[in-house]
């Protein structure tokens, strides 16, 4: 019996580079999702700026990390100095992800019979490709357990990937894309953590909906013996 009772933790990451085996995360962001009722608990939700390893000294930054920065900044309509100065002032990584862990653990549950992992399940967009590697990453630096499951996942771009796949549109993959397909109005700015989050959290919970809706009408057991 699966019937779940696990919290799902969506969440978000913003970083400064592009590869998720050596980059900085500079935001986090992450909303729970009631198992049962599917409400996002927006009032729940937890962010926070962290300062990137490096950052106070000039090597850091790289002609990569230089085009990162203006590529945020362009995104969110302000100059790079004003990129750079948010990071500066965030909290240290091992502080953050320290507070990261403890939110996480607010939503664990007791294992039960038929239910033997009890870490949030985590969800978001591309998290299985690029987020979730950051936090094994964070893990093992501090030494810590992963804070969200990772056993089971709902990663949102493979999900509409599979729903979409055999059809001319939407045009691409990106989270913009089926945000302008779908009709749905960013939260806030887009490519900020806290926004990005609540948005995939929303796509998340408008196709689990559906899915319950449809597994529990459609005949799947013993389908291969007829």
């Amino acid at each position: 019996m699966i019937n779940n009772r696990r919290w799902i933790i969506v969440f978000d990451l913003e970083t400064d580079g592009v590869d998720p085996h050596s980059c900085n995360p500079v935001e986090l962001a992450a909303v729970p999702v009631d198992p049962r009722t599917l409400e996002i608990k927006e009032d729940q939700a937890f962010r926070v700026t962290i300062k990137p390893d490096g950052i106070d000294d000039e090597e850091y930054f790289t002609k990569a990390r230089q085009d990162t920065i203006a590529w945020h900044a362009k995104t969110r309509g302000v100059e790079s100095e004003d990129i750079i100065k948010d990071w500066k002032n965030g909290q240290t990584e091992k502080v953050a992800w320290k507070n990261f862990m403890s939110y996480c653990a607010k939503y664990e549950v007791d294992k039960r019979p038929g239910q033997w992992y009890t870490e949030p399940i985590p969800s978001g967009y591309n998290i299985i490709g690029f987020d979730m590697p950051i936090l094994k990453r964070l893990s093992e630096k501090y030494k810590t357990k992963m804070p969200l499951s990772t056993v089971t996942k709902i990663d949102m771009m493979d999900i509409l990937f599979t729903w979409f796949e055999n059809l001319d549109e939407p045009n691409g993959m990106k989270l913009d894309t089926f945000r302008d397909f779908f009709g749905l109005e960013a939260s806030g700015q887009a490519h900020e953590a806290l926004s990005d989050t609540i948005d995939e959290a929303k796509l998340m919970v408008k196709f689990l909906k559906f899915q319950r809706k449809q597994s529990s009408v459609s005949k799947f057991k013993g389908a291969f013996s007829e």
